[in-house]
């Protein structure tokens, strides 16, 4: 076996291992509420649900179910688009907008906490061998699509 391929096993083990840490815990909380309440902060302008399905690869199921428990707790609306009567738009309330700000705090405070424990040289060969992970999968999906 190869160094590459013993160090995807490698990572994929840790990844199962601590797939109930903490940061799976903020990220899976609600099933599918946290990662909705992302989109729709960062997409920053109304979307449909197929959309919000189509972005977030979830059933159109769990969609419905999500934004109903969301609407519910006052996070988003959903409003006939005047345009065309047959689509809904979805945005975020001020109270969601709140949710998503608290969430995106609480997981950066997560992430310093994390970095504070590494200390600064293993933080920084960390950062950059990440953006070097990044790019060559970039180099891979962009030679992968140009041999379609």
């Amino acid at each position: 076996m190869s160094y590459a391929e013993e160090a995807e096993q490698e990572l994929m083990r840790l990844m199962v291992q601590n797939r109930h840490s903490a940061f799976s815990r903020l990220e899976k909380s609600n099933q599918g509420e946290s990662i909705v309440i992302k989109f729709l902060a960062r997409y920053g302008e109304p979307t449909s649900p197929k959309h919000l399905a189509e972005s977030l690869n979830l059933s159109s199921a769990r969609i419905a179910v999500v934004l109903g428990s969301l609407e519910k707790k006052g996070q988003i609306e959903r409003k006939m688009d005047p345009d065309d009567r047959r689509r809904i738009n979805v945005t975020l309330t001020d109270c969601g907008k709140n949710v998503a700000k608290l969430q995106k705090k609480e997981m950066r405070d997560k992430i310093v906490q994390i970095f504070k424990l590494m200390g600064e040289t293993d933080t920084k060969q960390f950062i950059e061998l990440t953006a070097k992970f990044v790019d060559y999968s970039q180099q891979i999906s962009q030679k992968e699509e140009g041999d379609q």
